[in-house]
């Protein structure tokens, strides 16, 4: 007997009617299916693509934003911003932070923020 007749020889499957059909239930299921299955590819492809600013183009729009201000807030905020970075004021700007008459170069400071965002 070859496997063409013994194919032949077997019984028809036999499911119930109602699984066999496919209808309203099984539409919306796949639906449903296919919507969880978006979701999560939007959620991955959003992680993918997402844009990431380095963090020394942060500390130079953060340089930025502090030019505008007065001279005094300036420098409290670059050594602010340099200790978030993770790096330490310089020992001449440091002391003058606390005198009031003293005069500090703020590019000194700058200059130190961003070799400490470019170190992170």
């Amino acid at each position: 007997m070859n496997p063409e007749d013994l194919v032949a020889r077997l019984a028809p499957v036999r499911i119930p009617e109602s699984f066999a059909r496919f209808g309203l239930q099984d539409a919306l299921a796949a639906i449903a299916l296919g919507l969880v299955v978006a979701l999560l590819l939007a959620s991955l492809l959003r992680r993918v693509t997402v844009r990431r600013h380095r963090p020394a183009d942060r500390a130079r729009a953060s340089i930025a934003e502090l030019r505008a201000g007065d001279p005094r807030e300036r420098i409290a905020g670059l050594a602010r911003l340099l200790r978030a970075q993770g790096g330490t004021v310089p020992e001449g700007p440091s002391a003058a932070l606390y005198d009031p008459r003293a005069t500090i170069d703020a590019t000194e400071l700058e200059r130190a923020v961003l070799d400490a965002a470019r170190r992170r």
